[in-house]
């Protein structure tokens, strides 16, 4: 006789009870033997069999710790909801206050959350006081420039009412003195077509999407010399680099244009050019014999509508869309200090700097 145990499906002659058995609910027995051995004779069988605890049974049995575990996860999940609510939902409420704050106008006031908690809601929270203030810097931006068109436009347009109103109650008037009339209309009206003309200019610099295609700088100062020499305006400069510039040929020569229309009207007979490479970029100084910028105009001459020479055609819209222009490309433009005349220093990025442009 050898020890042995089995398992075997326990079966019954009878239909389970309508109540379900805590202690017979198994459908398995399981049976040992162990022989009783004596001189090497068998004398008997150890006979062992037993039902055991189904799954019901032995939950009821720690039905203790079962509660206690259940309680415990339950106070667990309440402190994770209360973290959740304190690291997320609060800083998210307070960010949605404060879009209703720029819905109605109050973005000035909006910033940074002080205790965002995580990480991305700081980033999130920074992006939005950052979006806050562009908006704010814009909407400025707008009302300052429209004070600036509506004086532009109201000037002629008054001179050119008073005209009219003297034509009509005066039409016994000389010859002489009704041609000086129509003269100032006429003057006014071209005035007015060259600020409309800017400000097409300058609009659709401010909304210009960059174009992919590359400039350089030699064929736009060929080209621009040619046609400055006969107007009196001599372009000085040594071998200009043929490196790529990431601006479309258009664009720059705009920028150039504007700059050397503003020394032909600042009364400069020369332009001197000279180039600095640097690894992304190249600056391009600007230097001509004219009568330069006063101090006291230094910090205006970047200024919509500013110029000194609104009797000769200026509209002081030049600078701004050469500013708005190179922004789009990544570039920059600055008035250095000079002794003699203006001097204007451009940045202009390079085709293969891989330097980011405005979209």
């Amino acid at each position: 006789g050898h020890y042995a145990s089995i398992i075997r499906q326990r079966i019954s002659d009878e239909p389970p009870p309508p109540l379900y058995s805590l202690s017979r609910g198994t459908h398995i027995r399981v049976f040992v033997t162990f022989p009783i051995v004596e001189k090497q004779h068998l004398q008997g069988v150890l006979y062992l069999s037993r039902t055991p605890n189904n799954i019901i049974k032995h939950l009821f049995e720690v039905q203790n710790k079962i509660l206690t575990a259940s309680g415990g996860l339950l106070i667990l999940v309440i402190m994770l909801v209360l973290l959740v609510s304190a690291t997320i939902s609060r800083p998210i409420r307070e960010l949605i206050r404060q879009t209703e704050r720029v819905k109605q106008g109050e973005q000035k006031l909006i910033k940074p959350l002080k205790n965002p908690v995580t990480y991305e809601i700081a980033q999130l929270s920074e992006s939005f006081a950052s979006m806050s203030q562009a908006l704010t810097e814009r909407t400025d931006y707008i009302q300052r420039f429209a004070t600036h068109v509506s004086h532009e436009f109201k000037t002629p347009l008054t001179s050119m009412q008073g005209a009219l109103e003297l034509l009509q109650d005066h039409s016994d008037m000389p010859s002489d003195r009704r041609q000086r009339f129509i003269d100032n209309l006429l003057a006014d009206t071209q005035r007015l077509k060259q600020l409309v003309n800017r400000l097409l200019e300058l609009a659709r610099a401010d909304v210009l999407e960059p174009s992919q295609q590359d400039s350089h700088l030699p064929e736009a100062i060929f080209t621009l010399q040619n046609r400055y020499a006969e107007r009196g305006l001599s372009v000085c400069y040594q071998k200009l680099p043929n490196t790529p510039l990431a601006i479309a040929p258009d664009a720059l020569d705009i920028i150039l244009n504007n700059l050397f229309e503003n020394s032909l009207q600042h009364g400069a007979k020369q332009l001197t050019l000279s180039v600095i490479q640097h690894e992304n970029t190249l600056e391009l100084h600007l230097h001509d014999n004219g009568t330069g910028v006063s101090p006291a105009n230094r910090t205006k001459i970047f200024t919509p509508f500013f110029t000194t020479r609104r009797n000769n055609g200026g509209t002081g819209l030049g600078l701004e869309i050469t500013v708005s222009l190179l922004k789009t490309y990544g570039g920059k433009i600055e008035l250095a200090e000079s002794t003699q005349g203006a001097l204007f220093v451009l940045t202009l990025p390079l085709a293969t700097s891989g330097i980011k442009i405005k979209h």
